[in-house]
C-alpha cells in the first residue's frame, strides 16, 4: 500500500513543477531569441537593458 501512495505524490510533484518547467523554458527561449536580434542590429545586450531600466 505505500508504494502506490509514493507513487501517486510523484505524480503530484511532476504536475506541480511542470508548468513552472514550462513557463522558466518559454523565457529563456524569449531571451535567446531577443539577444539574437539585437547583435543582428549591432546593440549590445548591456546598452539595451540600460535603455530599458532608464540609465541610459
Amino acid at each position: 500500500m505505500k508504494r502506490l501512495c509514493v507513487a501517486k505524490n510523484k505524480k503530484g510533484v511532476v504536475s506541480e513543477y511542470l508548468p513552472w518547467i514550462l513557463i522558466s523554458i518559454a523565457v529563456l527561449v524569449v531571451v535567446m531569441v531577443a539577444i539574437f536580434f539585437l547583435k543582428e542590429k549591432g546593440v549590445s545586450v548591456l546598452d539595451f537593458i540600460k535603455n530599458i531600466l532608464g540609465r541610459g
